[in-house]
């Protein structure tokens, strides 16, 4: 594996190519040695940069329908940013590694290797259920309707991510 530091001017627009090329990728996500997310994933919604807070979010995708996109982790006033990439994988992209202030852990978010539209047709399955379950888990006949939802869900959700 290699890893490739982005210059701290580019931030901006590689977390937006970034969220772009691997939204849906079902990601792992550590600090240090602990495992926050871990086995078998989440998808991963975006990264978010704000330059004025300095800090760098990860999201991942969850089932609270009123807030899909899940704050997993802030690094507050981070130092640099790693793509950690592997020319020999099939996705040569494997995650991202954030380094914070200092005598604090680093965040890696690494991705499996499993097809981001397999992981996105989960995520949706799991949302419509979600759905279903709000509607008291009875009234059965209304699957579609709660599929067409929760895609409008979490295109809601993950747009903001990559405009």
């Amino acid at each position: 594996m290699k890893k490739m530091r982005i210059l701290k001017n580019e931030w901006p627009s590689f977390v937006k190519d970034f969220n772009r090329q691997n939204q849906f990728r079902r990601a792992i996500l550590t600090l240090g040695e602990d495992v926050v997310v871990g086995e078998p994933g989440l998808p991963l919604v975006g990264l978010a940069y704000d330059t004025e807070e300095r800090k760098v979010d990860i999201y991942l995708g969850g089932m609270d329908t009123e807030n899909l996109a899940h704050l997993s982790h802030s690094v507050e006033v981070p130092r640099a940013l790693y793509l950690i990439t592997d020319e020999e994988a099939s996705n040569p992209v494997m995650g991202v590694q954030i380094q914070g202030p200092p005598r604090t852990r680093m965040a890696y978010v690494m991705f499996e290797n499993e097809m981001p539209e397999n992981v996105r047709c989960q995520w949706i399955a799991n949302v419509a259920y979600s759905l279903f379950e709000i509607r008291g888990g009875k009234v059965h006949g209304e699957d579609q309707k709660d599929w067409y939802d929760a895609e409008r869900l979490i295109k809601e959700t993950i747009t903001p991510f990559v405009e």
